[in-house]
């Protein structure tokens, strides 16, 4: 709601003071100092509870004279193991009475619900004079019923779209082209009499996972203590292995939002669900939040997908049913 919106904002905008470097007293908020800088910092967070498959905007605002040099700290690694999406979005607007505006724009995306603490902002003018402001903390919360359903109708096929068709002397001209060359074709094919190639069906989607862990496997990261590029590949393997096997589109989503539309799905048991909740989270804990997991845990992730994938290749019929069928 707006009301919020504001009310954090007034919450968190910290009006600087500067401080010579020498100075003894506390920096930024809270500290004691001797001269009103002549800086302006706001830091607002909106929303400030979100779903953990939605963003959050985090902006920094500084306002202050025209002509003095202002540096906004950047705050990578500062967003309490939230991941930044994109690139931040930086802004320079010209205020009236010779002053301006500075500000820069991080959206946010969490990877497990909680609470997300996130450090203080650091603004430096005039090269010397710094401050920091306290930042609001980020609250994720887990998907309600009703969010879970409009992420199972989001990853639902979409219907044709009717175009129109208009007939004019340039269609019936292209017509015309690809009929000739149809027949051109066909003639071709005829008089030169070449020998039928027929190309090798694709590969089902659990010969492929098969190949790509045997290949894992043998470059040992876990001996080698290479735990990262391990699970940005195993991770790989597993979501490309489900979008085959079952569409979900997998390789395209964030984890939250795959873990959602999955249950929505209701083709894994209770069991598998779990299985890719428990490592695709992990997975993210050493991807984003540079977690170190143990060798032990590394081979036992492996055997995990390994499981899965054999869970669910599909059952031959028995034979007593294929000659029925016959």
């Amino acid at each position: 709601m707006k009301w919020m919106s504001i009310l954090a904002a007034i919450a968190f905008c910290a009006v600087a003071y500067a401080e010579p470097e020498n100075s003894a007293g506390a920096q930024g908020t809270g500290g004691i100092v001797d001269t009103p800088a002549p800086v302006d910092v706001r830091v607002l967070l909106e929303p400030n509870v979100i779903p953990f498959h939605r963003q959050a905007k985090f902006t920094i605002s500084v306002e202050g004279p025209a002509d003095m040099p202002v540096e906004i700290a950047p705050m990578g690694g500062k967003f309490g193991g939230l991941d930044i999406y994109g690139q931040p979005k930086q802004d320079v607007q010209a205020l009236r009475g010779g002053r301006k505006r500075t500000s820069i724009a991080y959206a946010i995306e969490p990877v497990f619900a909680g609470v997300y603490a996130i450090a203080p902002v650091e603004v430096t003018w005039n090269q010397t004079n710094k401050l920091k402001t306290p930042s609001p903390a980020l609250r994720v919360r887990e998907l309600t019923d009703e969010e879970k359903q409009q992420v199972a109708q989001f990853n639902a096929a979409a219907g044709p779209v009717d175009a129109p068709f208009v007939r004019t002397v340039y269609v019936w001209v292209g017509a015309g082209v690809l009929a000739v060359l149809a027949v051109g074709l066909l003639a071709w094919l005829f008089l030169c009499r070449r020998k039928k190639v027929v190309a090798p069906p694709p590969a089902l989607a659990w010969e492929v996972a098969y190949a790509r862990l045997r290949a894992l496997d043998e470059r040992h990261y876990a001996q080698a203590g290479e735990f990262e590029p391990f699970y940005v590949e195993l991770s790989s393997i597993l979501r490309h292995y489900i979008e085959d096997r079952y569409r979900l589109h997998a390789p395209e989503q964030t984890t939250p939002e795959f873990l959602a539309a999955s249950s929505a799905s209701g083709v894994f048991s209770p069991e598998q669900q779990r299985l890719l909740t428990a490592f695709l989270r992990h997975s993210d804990r050493v991807k984003f939040a540079k977690h170190t997991p143990a060798t032990a845990d590394m081979e036992q992730h492996f055997a995990d997908v390994l499981r899965f994938v054999d869970e669910t290749v599909p059952k031959p019929e028995p034979a007593s049913s294929q000659e029925a069928a016959a």
